[in-house]
């Protein structure tokens, strides 16, 4: 039977591949905008000012502070990158999120099994970089390839978490087809950035077959809740223990944590979760919570409820505060290992 012999979650936000100095080219946007989540709430960039005041310091948001954090994920990036390397996994199974880059309005399934032979990424296309902003677009090596770049995929292992997902009773939509959004809808025509982050940034592009694992963690009305991707999660453990394969299994998880303001408060209740496996009050954690950026932190529960199922424990190698401005817009980044 194969077994699952790493697993890893990480951050993989476009911070961690812009120069530090660089940080502030969003800072602009952020004040003009009128819809920044925090515990649930809306505000526009005076209001979280008042809100966030006292939460953030002068000194969190310095050159030198960002440089320092930035090196501190670079170097748990490389850590994960040695550990992927070591362990040398035959198939990899990525859980990550889509943001339009996939599915668009017509259709977003909650949670997608990707059966396709390939997945294909490539660079976005100049009517594509038009729509979005410098300070995003400059973050593109991070997840995207110089040029289009085809990688395997393992249709007969996605098939087989699919069949043990409907006897478990998730409904989940199955596709043997990469589905690109239309060129006036699409800002990347490539694959979701969760899933190219992992390629590029631990695997090299030297990428093993792999099973996208595909979620619904940003759009309402149909995000699945934390417990229901916890149990998700457990359904691919399962399935993955039965599988008829002499394969070493390796699970990764991409996204989050908190964003696009940041709640340190949160990601370290969410992260001590994780570490004690105290898998009851994922339930109790609020779904408001798990909106815009941080929603990606469901990513991590599925993972965890697959690495449940094995021997291997959570090691947390690093959790850092990425504020980019005083009003504590940034990312909440962590890096986890388990063992």
């Amino acid at each position: 039977m194969a077994k699952i012999v790493l697993g890893m979650a990480l951050s993989h936000t476009p911070q961690l591949n812009t120069a530090a100095e660089d940080w502030n080219l969003r800072v602009e946007i952020d004040k003009k905008r009128t819809d920044h989540i925090y515990r649930g709430k809306r505000y526009d960039w005076s209001g979280l000012l008042k809100v966030r005041q006292g939460d953030v310091k002068e000194a969190d948001v310095t050159l030198e502070q960002k440089i320092a954090s930035l090196k501190i994920g670079h170097d748990a990036i490389d850590q994960l990158e040695k550990y992927y390397i070591d362990v040398k996994p035959d198939v990899a199974v990525i859980v990550g999120n889509d943001q339009k880059e996939m599915f668009s309005d017509d259709i977003q399934p909650a949670f997608t099994v990707y059966a396709a032979e390939r997945i294909t990424n490539k660079p976005r296309t100049d009517v594509e970089k038009s729509r979005m902003p410098l300070a995003t677009t400059i973050a593109d090596h991070g997840h995207i390839p110089p040029e289009e770049t085809t990688y395997d995929c393992h249709p007969e292992l996605a098939n087989h978490i699919i069949k043990m997902a409907i006897n478990d009773e998730f409904d989940v939509s199955y596709t043997n087809e990469q589905h690109f959004v239309s060129s006036d809808k699409s800002i990347m025509q490539g694959i979701p950035h969760a899933f190219g982050f992992v390629y590029r940034q631990i695997m090299k592009d030297n990428v093993i077959p792999n099973v996208p694992i595909i979620q619904n963690t940003f759009y309402p009305p149909n995000q699945p809740t934390a417990k229901r991707c916890f149990d998700f999660g457990k359904s691919i453990g399962r399935s993955i223990q039965a599988w008829e394969s002499d394969s070493k299994v390796g699970i990764f998880a991409s996204g989050g944590l908190s964003h696009f303001v940041v709640d340190e408060e949160f990601d370290r209740k969410f992260l001590k979760i994780l570490l004690e496996e105290n898998w009851d009050e994922l339930s109790e954690l609020d779904e408001v919570i798990f909106q815009s950026g941080t929603s990606e932190c469901k990513n991590w529960v599925t993972a965890a409820g697959i690495l449940s199922v094995s021997d291997l424990k959570m090691n947390l190698l690093n959790y850092q505060t990425f504020y980019r401005s005083l009003g504590g817009i940034g990312t909440g980044t962590a890096f986890a290992s388990w063992k």
